[in-house]
């Protein structure tokens, strides 16, 4: 079994992005599973190619994708998945997208 787990690289401010600190940290095999480690891009329109491209490539069973919610004092899975790209900043390459499909 694989499991991809995936991490975006530091954006805006920071140097760091603790989402992606926590994905480096986890081993790569757990009980028997490969854990695929991903950095992915702070980027519209490139994040979601390079884990498309990740997943044709290594048949992950599951992908498991973490993030930085800022101001968030624990661990909070999405309980509701909107499909919009909608950013109050600008992403590492300059782009803001406000209400755009993704």
């Amino acid at each position: 079994m694989k499991i991809l787990v995936t991490g975006f690289d530091p954006f805006g401010t920071d140097w760091v992005n603790p989402a992606l600190e926590v994905v480096k940290r986890l081993p790569n095999e757990i009980k028997g599973v490969q854990i695929i480690k991903l950095e992915i891009p702070t980027k519209f329109n490139v994040c979601a190619q390079v884990v498309h491209r990740a997943i044709q490539q290594e048949g992950p069973d599951y992908v498991l994708n973490i993030g930085q919610a800022g101001g968030r004092n624990g661990i909070t899975p999405e309980r509701i998945v909107i499909n919009l790209d909608d950013a109050k900043t600008v992403d590492n390459a300059g782009v803001r997208r406000i209400n755009q499909p993704i």
